[in-house]
């Protein structure tokens, strides 16, 4: 006992910090730390309200001072770094980790419960406070949890105690339930007919299955573990093992929805990963300016416009940006949706060069959006008789 309070007291930093390098790190706390603050200034300069700096996350990532971290506090440092900034111009770099790394062999039960609930809390975080990217409480945010789970389920295998156990059987109840749910939304919007809504729920349903795969392959799950048997390639096989339809297609209908070709694009093609909006950096001024699910820009481009407005230069950057954008990749029109959206609040901005690409800044959002969910319906209705 005075051997504990003489560790916690008296060792200086440096050798405390040692005291908990027993199992591989990656990045630095404090260099995390900074990545957050690179690419969501507003969450350290009380710009937000209180909904996003009370997020669990968020408190974990602005208490953090530089102090040393034992293995469960480092993963909650990173995990909450990865669900903060992944939906930001610039996100962490820690996926690989919080879904392997750091859950190794010679990991101690109690560390790895504590894990395990923690990504159980993360399902319930509030993710419409830091992405842009959702419909009807679907959002691509639950596929980074779907990988966490995924890996803490894996991990939990090497155990043999029956409390690891039941929380390996309470993280697969938590997937299954959240997979349902995502197949009932996607009924729900197709039921009510709206087409966009589907097209934005398949761009989640698409990125969050095909997360689930890629950690199911990373761990090298069993091909007879119940997990990989129910829920592997949900979005690209309608069918189990067995020729059993399975969510009654939804989920695979979404996938193929995904990459249903739309009036010459697709939601595959417009929801790619935005390289070109990392580097103007007024964008990471506002949680306003996050980037919502392609091709549906206009309503960010006019929030854009009417923030930076008063800075022409900076307008004018986003628009060359979104031009240069829009060249690298000539058949997707979401970066033009964006233009349109600016240059109905600042008009004055509109540019020679633009003239080859009036078929689409011509056309006004409800027009365009009206064609999409149309079109979006019409696949709808073609996509089952596919399976």
């Amino acid at each position: 006992m005075r051997y504990g309070l003489r560790l916690e007291a008296n060792i200086p930093c440096v050798k405390h910090s040692k005291l908990y390098m027993k199992h591989p790190r990656g990045i630095a706390p404090d260099l995390l730390v900074s990545q957050v603050r690179n690419t969501m200034p507003y969450l350290f300069e009380n710009k937000v309200l209180g909904e996003l700096s009370s997020l669990p996350p968020a408190q974990t990532i602005l208490s953090f001072k530089g102090q040393a971290l034992d293995h469960f506090e480092y993963f909650r440092l990173c995990l909450s770094a990865h669900f903060l900034t992944v939906a930001t111009p610039v996100p962490t770099d820690v996926d690989n980790q919080i879904r392997q790394k750091l859950w190794p062999k010679n990991l101690a039960l109690e560390t790895a419960l504590k894990m395990a609930d923690l990504v159980l809390e993360f399902h319930d975080w509030d993710s419409q406070l830091v992405s842009a990217r959702s419909v009807n409480g679907l959002t691509g945010h639950m596929g980074e949890w779907f990988t966490v789970a995924c890996g803490a389920y894996c991990a939990l295998k090497q155990y043999s105690s029956k409390e690891a156990l039941t929380k390996r059987e309470e993280i697969f109840s938590a997937i299954e339930n959240e997979i349902i749910h995502h197949s009932d939304i996607f009924g729900s919007l197709w039921k009510a007919g709206d087409g966009l809504g589907c097209l934005i729920g398949s761009a989640s349903i698409a990125h969050n299955f095909g997360d689930l795969d890629r950690v199911m392959d990373m761990w090298k799950l069993d091909v007879g573990d119940p997990l990989r048997l129910q829920f592997y390639k949900m979005a690209a096989n309608p069918y189990d093992s067995e020729g059993e339809l399975r969510m009654n297609g939804r989920l695979w209908t979404a996938g193929e929805l995904y990459k249903e070709s739309i009036d010459g694009s697709s939601m595959a093609l417009e929801n790619h990963r935005h390289y070109a909006l990392r580097a103007p950096r007024m964008l990471r001024e506002s949680p306003q300016y996050l980037v919502p699910n392609g091709p549906f820009f206009d309503s960010w481009g006019e929030k854009v416009a009417q923030g930076l407005k008063p800075r022409e230069s900076d307008l004018a950057e986003i628009v060359k940006t979104l031009l240069d954008g829009w060249e690298r990749q000539p058949k997707s029109v979401g970066y033009g949706r964006g233009l349109h959206g600016i240059f109905e609040v600042v008009p004055e901005l509109k540019l020679s060069k633009l003239s080859a690409a009036q078929a689409t800044l011509g056309v006004s959002r409800n027009t365009f959006e009206k064609r999409w969910n149309k079109l979006a319906l019409e696949a709808l209705d073609d996509i089952p008789g596919r399976a």
